[in-house]
């Protein structure tokens, strides 16, 4: 993998992280939130891991059976996208 490539994910799987601790300190305390639009987008693009890692050890948005099914549907579709680019190359 290049590296480029490999820090870019890294760095945007740090950010999908951080983002859903933030909405869930945000939720508890009551101040704004993030939306769930930013948080299915920054996963859309490559944070599926810290998007992931972050609901389980937060416990945060595991509930919302709603958001579980969109997570779902990107990791369907990033699946998808990896088989028809592997099988191209």
């Amino acid at each position: 993998m290049d590296k480029y490539l490999f820090f870019t994910l890294l760095l945007i799987n740090v950010l999908s992280f951080f983002l859903f601790k933030i909405d869930k300190k945000n939720s508890i305390i009551g101040k704004r939130r993030v939306s769930e639009l930013a948080l299915c987008f920054v996963t859309l693009i490559g944070g599926t891991i810290g998007s992931l890692m972050s609901m389980q050890i937060y416990r945060h948005k595991i509930r919302k059976k709603s958001f579980i099914f969109k997570i779902v549907m990107i990791i369907a579709i990033q699946c998808s996208l990896l088989f028809f680019l592997v099988d191209r190359i």
